[in-house]
């Protein structure tokens, strides 16, 4: 794992204490360039207000070095919707690399 994702994944797991952290897209498939940003999914089973996490989780990110792209949701909402076609989730369902994981 590289010290950027390491160093974001510390910092999620810090502002958020996620139950997962998923890293999909280019760097998830593993066929990403130097230029390629952090797509990054938060799984959280209590979610009091998802707009203020994620807020809250670009400004800890603000000024690491890496653009990242968060995508903050619930298990269950996520298991609903991971086999539409339509939606992002499928993709992380289906390539999406698990890089945190509470125990």
């Amino acid at each position: 794992m590289d010290m950027q994702l390491e160093k974001t994944i510390q910092i999620i797991i810090r502002v958020a204490n996620p139950d997962k952290i998923i890293l999909f897209g280019s760097r998830g498939r593993e066929d990403f360039t130097a230029e390629s940003d952090y797509d990054i999914f938060v799984l959280k089973k209590e979610i009091e207000n998802k707009r203020e996490l994620t807020h809250a989780l670009y400004r800890s990110l603000y000024g690491i070095g890496a653009g990242v792209d968060l995508i903050v949701e619930s298990p269950a909402k996520f298991d609903e919707l991971k086999d539409n076609p339509y939606m992002i989730y499928k993709e992380i369902a289906l390539s999406g690399k698990v890089v945190y994981e509470r125990r």
